[in-house]
Order: structure tokens, then C-alpha cells, then sequence
């Protein structure tokens, strides 16, 4: 099994374990059976999901996020999530300020980071973007 290394942030209510990668091949070691794994409360870690952050810094953005659900689904994006990512970023450089460009399965989106009197906390905020409303299929009745 290939080490894989988290940090875990709290953010309103939700607590996510971090990974941090320079790869794409890093990166696939991060995956939907390892978030199951590391998030369960009782016999992982304990989070509400897992967040990849593939540091590619270019033109377009600073990071690029998947998320996983605990249960292993993926989700486009979370704002609290996003917001613990950016925290684990900056903890990275040893920075407590900047705007960093994520790129997300909905969308691009720049989360603001500022220090506050704490050293362990900062202050992120992030616009998610307008609310659409979307068709849903009904799931099928068993049996």
C-alpha cells in the first residue's frame, strides 16, 4: 500500500481529511475506497469527506479539488471544503493570507484567506456561485 498523508480541518459544523499532491499519480492513490476507509467514525479517522488537492500552479488556478463523501461518492464541491483546503494550502507555504483559485467540479472558484489573532485559525470565505435548481430521477421501489 502506498503511504498516503492527511491533515484534518474543521470547518462550521464539518471536519474533512486534506491531501496535498504534486501528481496526477499521487493524486490516484486518493480514492473512492480510501475515503470509506479513513472517514468511517469508528474504524478510520472520522471526517465527512475527503479532499485532493492537486497543486498545479498556472494561469487558471492554485489547486484542483476532488472531493469524496465519506460513503466514497464524489461531490462537486462543498464550501466548507473548499475552505478547509484552502487552510491546509496556506499551512503548507506557512502563509495565513491569500486568494487562492480552485478549480472544481463546478467551476473555478476563489477562496479569500485571512490571519486572524489565533495561529491555528484563519478566516476563509468563498462565493459558491448561483443556486440551480436540477431534474431528479426518482430512485427505483425495491423488490
Amino acid at each position: 500500500m502506498q503511504l498516503v498523508r492527511l491533515t484534518k480541518h474543521h470547518g462550521l459544523g464539518n471536519d474533512f481529511l486534506v491531501a496535498l499532491v504534486d501528481t496526477e499519480d499521487q493524486a490516484r492513490a486518493y480514492d473512492a475506497d480510501l475515503a470509506r476507509l479513513v472517514c468511517h467514525r469508528t474504524r478510520g479517522v472520522g471526517a465527512d469527506g475527503l479532499i485532493v488537492g492537486l497543486r498545479r500552479p498556472d494561469a487558471q488556478h492554485d489547486l484542483r479539488m476532488t472531493l469524496f463523501n465519506a460513503d466514497g461518492s464524489r461531490a462537486e464541491i462543498s464550501g466548507n471544503g473548499i475552505r478547509c483546503l484552502a487552510q491546509a494550502e496556506l499551512s503548507r507555504r506557512g502563509a495565513r493570507t491569500a486568494d487562492l483559485r480552485i478549480a472544481t467540479d463546478a467551476g473555478v472558484r476563489v477562496v479569500t484567506v485571512r490571519a486572524t489573532d489565533d495561529p491555528l485559525t484563519v478566516e476563509a470565505s468563498v462565493t459558491m456561485g448561483r443556486i440551480t435548481e436540477r431534474a431528479t430521477v426518482p430512485a427505483a421501489p425495491p423488490g
